[in-house]
């Protein structure tokens, strides 16, 4: 019975072995791998471990239990479960390593998901952006806390409600879920900067907006996430950046202007200079203004010589705002001497000389010169005249005083260098430029040039007779009958002592011959006083002369001046011509 006896103690053994094996070995693998039971199937790992453990008391509790006849049946059968149990034990390990592995890795990614999941909804509810989701009907599904904390809403009150329902603004509202649409419809992101008022805070925020479309996968459906960054900073910063480089390009044309402004006044200063008479001057000034204030008119006003009326000298631009001609009463500028101005915001002085009806602005600025009032200058505007043109028409209106100044010593100068001293008559050194002049225009046109030169007979005795300061008074009338007796483009001179030439361009001989003639009767008949004294009166001889193609301005005078020496000769008093038979 002994070999029944141990089979069943050694069939108990390995089936007791294998039952607590099998916990043992599952327990030290949940513990190397770190696994843990979820919650809800401890009571199925509890109850079979249970199980599992009793079972194995038993057989371990039969193992000392004495002998009792056994039938084969049952010892086969005992013999086969402690076969079951080892193999089961034996092969039970490497897989449920496996498993325990496979779980103890599933519950790593699951917490590693929590953890994901957490730093996501940690970094949505806390990040410094708005952040939401919404269904296919633009309800709310989530917000995060800067929505609630810039709308002052709690984390449920938007919950289920669509944008109409809850921003103040109706016309927004319609904007935001119309963006909803389009990227429901396109099933695109969408990028767009939206105007968003916030509540308490009168000045709109600009949220640059991420709108994008996913599937829930757990309904199919699809949402709209979105993603909010206040750029209001940014589009603030922007604006005034933009308002900077508009006031920079304002400033660089106002240099611009300014340089041009510099440019045209260097300009009219160096025209000014290079004048030759009063007129030019007005006309420079008149096409200066042209220049600085293109988008107005205007015209230079001068005072009379008799002084008493004012008339345009020269005009710019396309409008005429002032009569031609009026009083110097009609301009409030030249009765007050200073600046005066009428515009819609400055409701000034009405000047009599505007033309009805008046409009628009007007400046009447005074212009003058030698110390004196000379004119005005007058500038028309449609709507106004800004003060930057006002000082520009001051700055225009003293040089042009300054230049006056200038061209009156420059006229008197050149006067008393062209011009005898006694008889106001040029003098020889212009009137042999001026002839030559004169012999290379009647060469070109084919016109005669002729010159008359004349002395006084026997002046020397009547210079001791009456003396020097007499003499002179004859050698001033005799000038002015001169002038008189000549046409204005005609030239006389004082050659000399009691010599005198007169230049006649475009005069046949025969006139020529009449004309001076007619001159020295004049001379003859001529009465001389020296104050209540009547003087003796005075004769000249005459020579002539008709040019000729080549002829110099020597010869030219020489042959004058011969003939006026054969005159002498011949009894004096009298008028010869050259011929080409004298020497």
């Amino acid at each position: 019975m002994e070999p029944i006896y141990w089979n069943c103690t050694i069939a108990h053994s390995i089936t007791a072995f294998s039952y607590f094996g099998i916990p043992i070995v599952i327990g030290v693998f949940f513990t190397k791998t770190k696994a843990t039971i979820p919650s809800k199937f401890w009571l199925a790992f509890f109850l079979s471990g249970g199980f599992v453990l009793f079972c194995g008391f038993h057989h371990f509790l039969a193992i000392f239990e004495p002998y009792m006849a056994v039938s084969l049946l049952h010892l086969a059968v005992l013999d086969v479960m402690a076969f079951i149990s080892l193999s089961a034990l034996l092969y039970l390990t490497p897989t449920s390593y496996q498993i325990v592995k496979a779980i103890a890795k599933s519950q790593e990614d699951t917490r590693e998901l929590q953890r994901s999941q957490q730093m996501q909804q940690l970094f949505l509810d806390h990040g410094p952006f708005a952040a939401y989701i919404k269904d296919e009907q633009s309800r709310v599904l989530y917000y995060n806390q800067e929505l609630q904390s810039r709308f002052s809403v709690d984390p449920q009150e938007w919950l289920g409600k669509t944008d109409s329902e809850f921003l103040p603004d109706p016309e927004e509202a319609r904007r935001v879920m119309e963006n909803d649409r389009v990227v429901l419809k396109t099933l695109r992101p969408l990028k767009l900067i939206e105007q968003v008022k916030i509540p308490g805070n009168n000045q709109p925020c600009y949220w640059l907006s991420f709108k994008f479309p996913f599937s829930d996968y757990a309904t199919g459906a699809y949402r709209i996430g979105g993603i909010s960054i206040d750029i209001t900073e940014s589009i603030e910063a922007q604006r005034s950046l933009t308002d900077l480089n508009r006031q920079l390009e304002e400033k660089t044309l106002e240099l611009e202007a300014k340089k041009r402004e510099l440019i045209y006044l260097s300009d009219m200063t160096d025209m000014l200079y290079s004048c030759e008479s009063e007129d030019e001057v007005y006309q420079v000034v008149a096409l200066t203004c042209s220049k600085l204030f293109p988008n107005m008119s205007g015209c230079v006003c001068i005072i009379a010589n008799s002084k008493n009326y004012v008339q345009i000298n020269s005009i710019w631009g396309d409008e005429r705002s002032s009569k031609e001609i009026f009083s110097l009463s009609e301009c409030w500028a030249l009765r007050r001497g200073k600046l005066n101005l009428l515009s819609p915001r400055n409701t000034g002085l009405i000047c009599s000389h505007l033309i009805e009806p008046v409009s628009g602005a007007h400046l009447c600025v005074p212009l003058f010169g030698q110390g004196e009032l000379v004119g005005i200058l007058h500038i028309y505007a449609p709507e106004q005249i800004s003060p930057e043109v006002q000082q520009t028409s001051e700055i225009i209106a003293r040089t042009l005083g300054i230049a006056l100044n200038n061209l009156s010593i420059k006229q008197r100068l050149t006067h008393d260098s062209l011009r005898d001293g006694m008889t106001q008559l040029f003098n020889q050194s212009y009137m042999q430029s001026i002839t030559e002049q004169r012999l290379a225009e009647a060469e070109r046109s084919g016109q005669p040039l002729s010159i008359i030169f004349l002395d006084i007979d026997n002046f020397k005795s009547y210079n001791s007779r009456y003396g020097h300061v007499t003499a002179n008074i004859v050698l001033q009338a005799l000038a002015k009958l001169l002038l008189k007796s000549i046409r204005s483009f005609d030239i006389a001179c004082r050659w000399g002592g009691e010599e005198f030439v007169i230049v006649m361009p475009n005069m046949t001989l025969e006139t020529l011959r009449k004309r001076v003639e007619q001159l020295r009767l004049d001379i003859e008949q001529m009465q001389l006083k020296d104050g209540d004294q009547i003087l003796q009166s005075i004769t000249a001889s005459f020579g002539i002369a008709v040019s000729e193609p080549g002829i110099t301005v020597k010869d030219f005078l020489n042959r004058a001046n011969q003939a006026m020496l054969e005159a002498k000769r011949t009894g004096k008093n009298r008028v010869r011509e050259y011929i080409n038979t004298y020497n």
